[in-house]
């Protein structure tokens, strides 16, 4: 999807109904799935002191999801409409709207902990936008910090559709589910959406951080996915001309695309 898709897909009306469709419902397993991302959330900014989440929506995982009160959170989203309802429940945070494919070099090793939820990354155009989302949660995050991003498990998908239990309006695009669509009841329309193996994902994070760990969720008929903790970024290895280079990540005015 195209920025200006993701505008007009996300707008007032469906930031509205949003959380109660896909978050606090138990059909699909969707409530399951959001505790668990509370959970995980919560243990991972528990010892942080700043928070950048990126495709942050409503702002609902920045207000339930500190293990640490007092830390410094940070939203960035396409959707106006979306950073509305994010900037009403947590007045205390900074918000942005933008593109998380854009540089935004105020952001630079700035955060202890980088989220994107949702499931943002998979309506990106290519995977090559993919690759540069992780490039710029990776250079986001500070040298010590962890990237949270909860991945789609395509594998998953087919065995889902072989079980006849893969949720209603999701259809496969690609037979190994790298690739699926989703269409909801009041026609908004989610094409092709991108779900690289999730060995593909983590080899996006492995060479700037110490571990990346894979969580597979609970087993639901819901859209099926795992949590990818990158821990311990690394220090980034200074070069000549003001540049430096961490785990194939490579900074300097080129990167700026």
């Amino acid at each position: 999807m195209t920025p200006a898709q993701v505008r007009a897909t996300y707008d007032e009306a469906y930031a509205r109904r949003y959380e109660a469709s896909f978050l606090f419902t138990s059909e699909y397993g969707f409530r399951e799935k959001m505790l668990l991302e509370l959970f995980l959330l919560r243990m991972l900014s528990l010892q942080a002191d700043s928070w950048l989440d990126v495709a942050c929506g409503t702002g609902f995982f920045l207000r339930h999801g500190r293990g640490n009160p007092r830390i410094s959170c940070v939203g960035l989203d396409l959707s106006p409409a979306m950073l509305a309802l994010a900037r009403g429940a947590n007045p205390e945070g900074l918000f942005v709207e933008g593109d998380f494919l854009a540089p935004h070099p105020d952001f630079e090793g700035r955060f202890a902990l980088t989220s994107c939820m949702w499931g943002a990354y998979g309506l990106q155009e290519s995977v090559a936008h993919v690759e540069r989302l992780a490039e710029n949660l990776t250079r986001w995050t500070r040298p010590g910090g962890t990237v949270f991003l909860p991945v789609f498990d395509p594998a998953r998908f087919v065995v889902l559709q072989s079980e006849g239990r893969l949720m209603a309006g999701v259809t496969l695009r690609a037979p190994d589910g790298t690739r699926w669509s989703y269409l909801e009841p009041d026609g908004k329309l989610h094409e092709d959406v991108l779900a690289p193996p999730i060995e593909v994902m983590r080899a996006m994070f492995e060479p700037a951080f110490e571990s990346v760990e894979i969580r597979p969720y609970p087993d639901t008929p819901g859209v099926p996915m795992a949590a990818l903790i990158a821990r311990d970024r690394r220090e980034p290895v200074k070069l000549s001309n003001n540049r430096f280079i961490s785990g194939g990540v490579h900074h300097g005015q080129e990167a700026h695309r």
